[in-house]
């Protein structure tokens, strides 16, 4: 880690080429003796994912940023700050800690917050960063889970967020694919831990996961304007039957959508009233389709078409429509009321894609006028035309 990175006169020439690509700027000649091309980019590439990705780290000039593959496997801020305010705590421990943005976040809003990171490279620039924000974050370069056994500290809260990029794994899709695998160390994480919080991909079962970490009080599917990025698994000693759901859509005004996890169905029906929702990312990771049905005074258009409707509209945790138009799926129909004009399309439990109806119909793009391709449990195929809300 080279200090001179963040001297104010390279901080300056930096920033001044924020708009640059970055293998364009590895290649050229910098005024700067003491810093190398290589790790003059790796700072510009770090300034440029930190503007968006971690303002407050942005903000500072003096943090040093990791190689790229580091920040890409980081946190964003915004998901950073969600896990610091589920609970309030004392302590805790982050045992897989990289470049610190997540403990970063709950050094904020806990007392005392412990950082271990294996790799001695990455934790260095973790542990300059926690000094350079003035966090009293203590920090270790360890394997978290030896850190555990050999420490005999109790926390309130340990997290934890696994490799899914392992030896034998480019992508591991499976939990005990992960590294290191919680499955295995799940009575160690609840000996030491009050409280365990652990990351996983989006992609990852719930079903499975419910079944295979045995101790989940609550899950929370965390996305960010509708793009789910994280799943959030809470374990805790007392095993609970009906794990909760919280799904949340952050940086957007939408309600956030609990549920307890519970599987049965509820056939409320109708055709399609004055309005139309569709739920939104994390909702439907969740498939809590009923608990939305109990919840919200709504009717599903069909079993698998995943789309409400009421005669009244009502906050919803996800994008709202009103609607102008029904027509029965018949393609010269269509063609003729709707060809060529533009339109937002969505298709639920349709056999064509979006991109096959674009091409078909020759749409073009439109952020409000939409046209769902989908299906009614009354109607059979169907078209709503629809205006955002």
């Amino acid at each position: 880690m080279n200090l001179t990175v963040i001297l104010p006169e390279v901080t300056v020439y930096l920033r001044e080429r924020l708009h640059e690509n970055a293998a364009a700027f590895m290649l050229k000649k910098h005024p700067f003796n003491e810093v190398t091309n290589l790790e003059l980019t790796q700072q510009l590439i770090g300034l440029q994912k930190a503007r968006n990705k971690f303002p407050s780290f942005f903000e500072n000039d003096q943090i040093i940023y990791p190689p790229k593959v580091n920040l890409e496997q980081t946190s964003s801020q915004t998901t950073a700050v969600y896990k610091s305010q589920i609970f309030k705590i004392d302590s805790m421990i982050d045992l897989t800690g990289g470049f610190g943005v997540d403990v970063s976040a709950f050094a904020k809003a806990c007392p005392t917050t412990t950082h271990i990171e294996l790799s001695s490279q990455l934790q260095e620039y973790a542990q300059h960063s926690f000094k350079e924000q003035g966090l009293q974050t203590k920090s270790y370069c360890a394997d978290g889970m030896q850190f555990l056994k050999e420490n005999n500290s109790q926390y309130d809260l340990i997290y934890i967020d696994p490799s899914r990029k392992t030896a034998s794994h480019s992508k591991a899709v499976l939990l005990k694919d992960y590294e290191p695998n919680v499955i295995e160390n799940l009575e160690l994480l609840l000996e030491k831990g009050k409280q365990i919080m652990i990351k996983t991909s989006p992609m990852l079962d719930i079903t499975a996961g419910l079944q295979q970490l045995k101790y989940v009080s609550s899950l929370h599917i965390v996305a960010v304007k509708n793009e789910v990025k994280e799943l959030l698994w809470i374990l805790n000693k007392d095993q609970v039957d009906t794990p909760v759901v919280k799904c949340v859509n952050l940086l957007t005004d939408q309600p956030v959508f609990e549920s307890v996890i519970k599987y049965k169905s509820i056939g409320r029906y109708s055709s399609p009233l004055k309005y139309l929702y569709e739920p939104n990312a994390a909702v439907m990771k969740s498939q809590e389709f009923d608990a939305i049905l109990e919840q919200y005074p709504l009717a599903k258009l069909d079993q698998d078409a995943h789309l409400f409707t009421s005669q009244h509209l009502i906050d919803f945790p996800g994008r709202v429509f009103e609607i102008k138009s029904v027509i029965d799926n018949k393609p010269k129909k269509i063609k003729r009321l709707y060809g060529k004009s533009a339109r937002g399309v969505v298709t639920r439990n349709h056999k064509e894609s979006v991109v096959q109806l674009r091409k078909k119909y020759q749409f073009s793009e439109h952020e409000t006028d939409y046209l769902f391709f989908t299906s009614s449990e009354e109607l059979g195929s169907i078209v709503i035309e629809a205006i955002k809300v």
